[in-house]
């Protein structure tokens, strides 16, 4: 780690007193004067080796999901508005170089996207007009290239807590001691979170060990509802962490895009700063980065990223379900009791909690394996459906063929109707051709 030591200046001063001719020389003792304490701060290695890694975007097609990870990797340093920074680059591996990024994605609304810079073998000069804290990205479609990164000089550390290498005491002794930065950063095994250094300051009663591991947790419940384990390598992990930002933008309480979700400064950075705060809206905003595309389509970009909230909430033994303490079933219950003529599913006066209701009975039916079968099944999808009516057949397929039921009766009880007559009817008869028996059981009965 780069030590950086923080210590007082003692002064000695020295009385002489006068003396006779022929008297020896007395000295008055000295003052004691105790020494200042020598504060060390454990921050950021000053030298990092990296190894190449598949792309954000390469991983996100393996994984058939909407959106890539954070394919880069957080330094722990930032970059003063203005100032000039050193750093050497030495090849190990190969010849392809690393890009440093300058600036947290959705940070600051003066750099929503962090500036690029392509480094070079041997030393790098870099003066960056608004400045940032300080990533590297390397990425390549065949990774097989490592670096060794020595940052030398112009950049200032940052409170930096890694999982299972920073103490809390290092924590709260960076908080006190390092002043010149905006922000700090926690980084976890899945997870990277980054937000002011006044409000670090507010929380410093908060284990930030916690914090990171719960965040971490989410991620892995997120992941295992996906079917993101065992031994084949398409059902591995996203290799990349997942970004969790404070921003000054007025616009979004919470979102999340490629490569980062953000947290607005105002409120919504709440969620992210404790433990007990980290509930449903970061878990939420972590499931869009969880979806897929496949069976996905436009009208259900709020609903079926729930399937993930849900997960988590169960994985944590959270009860009553939200969708039973906010009497979203009786809601339901109303929808499915109008007349087949009556009920759209995709139509906007169905709210995003009645259409998840269809998606909970799946699983209250078939089991969390439901979910991770229709996963697998949409990453081994060679041909991805790309509009409404194609995602929304695949889907009762699909979930017909992965059930081993004819899900037709329940399908049409929800109002599942494609644009067309003609397309709807196709749908049917496809998941008539599956020769599948009918569910024992009414599922549109089924509720938390």
């Amino acid at each position: 780690m780069k030590k950086i030591i923080i210590a007082g200046l003692t002064l000695t001063v020295l009385f002489l007193a006068c003396k006779k001719s022929n008297d020896p020389i007395k000295k008055d003792p000295e003052p004691s004067i105790p020494k200042p304490p020598i504060v060390i701060l454990k921050t950021a290695d000053s030298v990092i080796i990296i190894d190449e890694k598949l792309g954000g975007m390469k991983e996100a097609n393996r994984l058939a999901q909407s959106f890539p990870a954070s394919d880069f990797s957080p330094t722990g340093f930032y970059l003063a508005p203005g100032a000039t920074m050193k750093l050497m680059v030495t090849s190990l591996k190969g010849t392809r170089m690393p890009e440093l990024l300058i600036g947290t994605y959705s940070r600051n609304t003066a750099r929503w996207n962090p500036s690029v810079r392509k480094l070079n073998a041997g030393v790098n000069t870099i003066t960056d007009d608004i400045g940032g804290i300080l990533y590297l990205r390397f990425n390549n479609d065949a990774p097989s290239d490592q670096v060794r990164i020595r940052f030398n000089e112009g950049m200032r550390p940052i409170p930096y807590f890694q999982l299972g290498k920073t103490k809390q005491d290092e924590w709260l002794s960076m908080l006190d001691s390092i002043k010149n930065v905006p922000d700090v950063q926690l980084v976890g095994e899945k997870t990277i979170i980054t937000f002011s250094l006044d409000n670090a300051k507010k929380v410093k009663d908060e284990k930030m060990e916690n914090l990171v591991k719960k965040a971490d947790r989410v991620i892995r419940i997120e992941d295992s509802i996906s079917g993101l384990f065992g031994t084949d390598p398409i059902d591995q992990p996203n290799i990349h962490k997942y970004l969790m930002t404070e921003s000054d933008s007025p616009d979004y309480y919470m979102a999340a895009t490629y490569f980062r979700t953000w947290y607005r400064s105002t409120d919504a950075v709440s969620a992210i700063l404790r433990t007990a705060s980290l509930t449903w809206g970061p878990w939420h905003e972590l499931g869009h980065m969880h979806q897929q595309g496949a069976w996905t389509w436009s009208e259900l970009t709020e609903t079926t990223v729930n399937i993930y909230s849900m997960a988590v909430e169960k994985a944590l033994g959270i009860s009553p379900t939200r969708l039973t303490s906010q009497g979203e079933w009786s809601k339901a219950a109303t929808y499915l009791a109008k007349p087949d003529a009556e009920k759209k599913f995709n139509e906007s006066s169905v709210s995003v909690w009645t259409r998840l209701c269809m998606f909970q009975q799946l699983k209250l039916a078939f089991g969390d394996e439901f979910y991770h079968q229709l996963h697998r099944v949409a990453r081994r999808e060679m041909q991805k459906p790309n509009s409404t009516d194609a995602k929304m057949r695949w889907f009762m397929v699909n979930a017909s063929s992965i059930s081993g039921k004819n899900l037709s009766s329940f399908f049409k009880k929800w109002g599942m109707v494609l644009s067309t007559e003609a397309l709807t009817d196709a749908a049917y008869t496809d998941i008539e051709k599956l020769g599948l028996p009918m569910p024992d059981q009414d599922l549109t009965l089924l509720k938390d």
